[in-house]
């Protein structure tokens, strides 16, 4: 009998440790803007993987990645950068909250990579957008 009146108890310990856990396990999943600015570069000039930057890119500038082919000529033409390796690094952010559901963020990316056996610095501005709670590469800017 104190068994069946524990078990309410019970119950309810184990359900709110599990809608603990399931609230814990969705704030590790959402990936920050700055991760994705750094994916992003990565999967162009470390990973050599088209595939990856465009599934970090909004449909627009998947549609303007699309265009050059292959990685090599999106990290040259696009970019206009070149390297053997590279180490990448966010700075200086400005967020704008459009309404509740845009919300855009400039970000400059720091390159430092290896070309020919020479340090080579470089930096890129981007703008982020979220879309479905994700963010995503959208526009390469210019520096000021």
């Amino acid at each position: 009998m104190g068994f069946l009146k524990k078990l309410p108890l019970l119950f309810l310990l184990l359900s709110t440790t599990f809608l603990f856990s399931c609230n814990q396990e969705k704030k590790e999943e959402e990936v920050s803007e700055k991760h994705v600015a750094i994916a992003f570069f990565d999967a162009i000039y470390n990973e050599k993987n088209i595939d990856k930057a465009i599934l970090l890119s909004s449909a627009s500038f998947k549609n303007e990645l699309e265009k050059y082919h292959t990685v090599s000529n999106i990290a040259h033409r696009l970019f206009n950068m070149r390297f053997d390796s590279v180490s990448l690094h966010t700075s200086a952010m400005r967020t704008q909250i459009i309404d509740e559901y845009n919300v855009e963020v400039t970000m400059t990316v720091q390159f430092t990579g290896k070309r020919n056996g020479n340090i080579v610095k470089d930096f890129k501005k981007v703008k982020l957008i979220k879309e479905n709670d994700t963010w995503l590469v959208d526009q390469l800017l210019t520096l000021e």
